[in-house]
């Protein structure tokens, strides 16, 4: 199997065609025995980083005497915050998404409804493939000892030959067909040529909070601690409000935004001035030794109260710090508008929650609700971070493999964004969040004299108050409760 930055012009097996985001790092090559004739071949490994999702590495065998030829992929970051879900509809004769890049990593389940067919975790290494080279490398494993089978089973081996020729058919496009890939580790990735699998009209990416038992089941939890946890109880799977599908209400309780590093202390630290300070024993989320978390509620002016936590391991040096809105649930949402026009304005402080949106009208840009978590930044951070993230996430749009229309459309977008970040002209920064919690520092005293900041509230609509819980806590309101004993976390 060859690793190519480039498309090979010629035909190539889908099975074996990887495109990697080529680096600067050169592939790297060592003699080792081949498992098949036992005579010596090559590995090659190379880093690389794959879009929408993190560093690899990407490690391939070839054999010069017997042409055994084996590819694989092993995962060097950090396990996602969350598990996902792939649901990706292949219409009859749409070969385009057939040609669609597949990351599939050890932890993920594959599933193909029409056909009653499942790929379990752990029965497959990490690859990377295409949706046609997926169905490939699944008959590819069907077929090995189907001559002993005729043999042995005949009645088994034809049902087997059924299956076969069905399969045949979904890699042919002769049919439609429904590829679902469920990763509790939040390591695997469908490609989606906009870059945006929420506006993609045949794939929906949906991320979930991993059950107890897949947290075991992916290496999150040891033994001792697995088991300590269980005694401890656990939160039903079916909970609506707790459980590892948890909507609503509990969405409340979620970071403003995620800081690393002290980039973002610093600019917490002009509005911070804790009386008291709670330490708290810990872990690190890292490399899960003893840490001290610390817990602080300040007041950010023209804002809210917010609850800072912050976590620092002395073991391997990793730092991370949380900010969470304090006191009651805005009864309406915000739009924030500020005119940028001035170096002032990109060094305006922002604070970016995960529930807001973010629109920039003359860069043609609008980054939906969750898509970069939450941020605590400038402005002219927050669209380095957006510049940078896109830049990420659009390998395939960007690199030797896209077209020359791909490559001039996605080329005169980033122009767009970099000149508004050098300021050659007047640009429009819009936040929209349901829940207020986002901020925009003002450049005067009092925020209703600031010329280039614009705060509106608005009245959310009935399906922001059902997907943030609001509905939840209204009945609770209106049934006479104590909001106070509600445990929302």
């Amino acid at each position: 199997m060859a690793i190519a930055a480039n498309p090979p012009e010629a035909a190539v097996d889908p099975s074996n065609a990887i495109y990697v985001n080529q680096g600067d790092d050169e592939p790297v090559q060592m003699e080792s025995l081949c498992m098949n004739c036992h005579e010596n071949g090559t590995t090659t490994m190379l880093l690389t980083r794959v879009p929408h999702f993190r560093d690899i590495m990407v490690a391939s065998f070839e054999c010069e005497h017997c042409n055994f030829r084996n590819n694989e992929v092993s995962f060097t970051g950090t396990f996602g915050e969350q598990g996902v879900k792939y649901t990706l509809t292949v219409a009859k004769g749409d070969q385009q998404a057939l040609s669609r890049q597949v990351v599939k990593s050890d932890n993920a389940v594959v599933t193909i409804p029409e056909l009653e067919f499942e790929i379990p975790a752990a029965t497959q290494k990490g690859s990377i493939t295409t949706v046609e080279g997926l169905l490939m490398d699944a008959a590819s494993n069907i077929k090995l000892l189907q001559e002993e089978r005729r043999a042995a089973d005949p009645a088994t081996a034809k049902l087997i030959d059924e299956f076969l020729a069905k399969l045949d058919t979904c890699q042919q496009g002769e049919c439609a067909f429904t590829v679902l890939v469920d990763d509790p580790a939040g390591n695997s990735y469908i490609e989606s040529p906009g870059g945006n699998p929420h506006q993609d009209a045949i794939l929906q990416a949906e991320h979930y909070n991993r059950s107890h038992q897949q947290q075991i089941d992916v290496g999150l939890l040891a033994p001792e601690e697995a088991q300590a946890s269980a005694d401890q109880g656990e939160i039903g799977a079916d909970d609506p409000h707790h459980g590892p599908g948890a909507v609503g209400a509990s969405a409340l309780q979620k970071a403003l935004a995620r800081i690393q590093g002290d980039k973002a202390e610093r600019i917490m630290s002009k509005y911070t001035a804790p009386d008291e300070v709670l330490e708290l024993p810990g872990h690190c989320l890292a490399c899960n030794a003893e840490a001290v978390t610390r817990v602080f509620q300040t007041s950010i002016p023209y804002f809210k109260e917010v609850v800072i936590m912050s976590n620092a391991c002395d073991l391997c040096g990793y730092r991370s710090s949380d900010i969470k809105a304090g006191g009651g649930v805005s009864e309406k949402g915000s739009h924030i508008v500020l005119d940028v026009s001035e170096q002032a304005d990109l060094r305006r402080d922002v604070i970016k929650a995960e529930s807001a949106s973010i629109s920039i009208p003359e860069a043609d840009l609008e980054v939906t609700t969750g898509s970069m978590g939450g941020l605590v930044t400038t402005v002219e951070g927050l669209l380095e971070q957006i510049i940078t993230a896109l830049r990420s996430t659009q390998t395939f749009q960007l690199g030797d493999s896209a077209s020359a229309l791909d490559r001039s459309t996605w080329g005169a977008f980033f122009q767009k964004l970099e000149d508004c970040m050098a300021l050659k002209q007047s640009w429009t920064l819009k936040l929209t969040d349901p829940l207020s919690n986002s901020f925009v520092a003002p450049c005067t005293e009092n925020p209703g004299t600031d010329p280039r900041l614009t705060v509106q509230e608005y009245e959310r609509s009935a399906e922001e108050d059902e997907e943030y819980g609001i509905d939840h806590l209204k009945q609770y309101a209106g049934e006479g409760l104590n909001m106070d004993s509600i445990d929302l976390n």
